[in-house]
């Protein structure tokens, strides 16, 4: 049974797209000699499909999400090669959690002292988040070029290591600072806020009515500080 879409997603997005074997983090989607992104990252069954696989318990893993760990090709490797009992179930599911653990705690925000500090921070994010979107999602160049090309499926990755890290960060950074907002800007900030959830929810399961991102949001954060 191949892995499902959704288990992808969600494994990948709360990796950081970034390999867990302790010590590691590498980048499971670099940038290679400037022709764009390119997919290394391996998702290993941490039980073997196979019941005479690499860590396999007689009756072989699933395909999903709880039994997947992204590793970068050398320490997939260096996983399934190594003597039976070197890295032992427990283990590699131990380094998953940690891993996750650490990516979950950097996306939380700094506390900002000024309206300045906290506006620069949301800019500095949604060009990055622009960035992104205008090489690889739907609408960019390389999509609408060329539909069978490589771009949906960069697109799917990138979106979760990068977009929806940087809109949680946002989310959790404004709802920490609403004193640095008048009302009115508040309640523009927090379409934002709505738009990131949705934005999160249809990258792992396609839902109905998601908000668009909300020009206004960038337009204040631009104008005024």
């Amino acid at each position: 049974m191949a892995i499902a879409e959704k288990d992808i997603k969600k494994l990948w997005g709360l990796s950081g797209g970034r390999c867990a074997f302790p010590g590691c983090n590498c980048d499971c989607l670099p940038l290679l000699d400037g022709d764009g992104p390119t997919v290394i990252g391996e998702m290993a069954h941490v039980i073997a499909n196979s019941p005479v696989g690499p860590r396999g318990d007689g009756g072989g893993g699933d395909d999903r999400y709880a039994n997947l760990i992204l590793l970068c090709p050398t320490h997939h490797t260096l996983v399934d090669k190594a003597p039976e009992g070197k890295y032992p179930q427990e283990a590699m599911l131990g380094w998953k959690k940690r891993h996750e653990e650490a990516i979950a705690q950097a996306i939380k925000p700094p506390a900002f002292a000024s309206r300045r500090e906290l506006f620069d921070f949301i800019r500095y994010l949604l060009t990055e988040n622009r960035a992104c979107w205008s090489t690889y999602g739907p609408e960019s160049a390389a999509a609408t070029s060329n539909p069978f090309g490589n771009a949906y499926g960069l697109w799917e990755f990138r979106k979760l290591s990068i977009i929806v890290k940087n809109n949680s960060r946002l989310a959790e950074a404004i709802k920490a600072h609403p004193n640095f907002f008048e009302f009115a800007e508040y309640e523009t900030a927090m379409k934002f806020v709505e738009h990131a959830a949705g934005f999160e929810r249809n990258c792992y399961e396609a839902t109905e009515n998601t908000l668009r991102f909300p020009n206004d949001f960038e337009a204040m954060v631009n104008g005024k500080r």
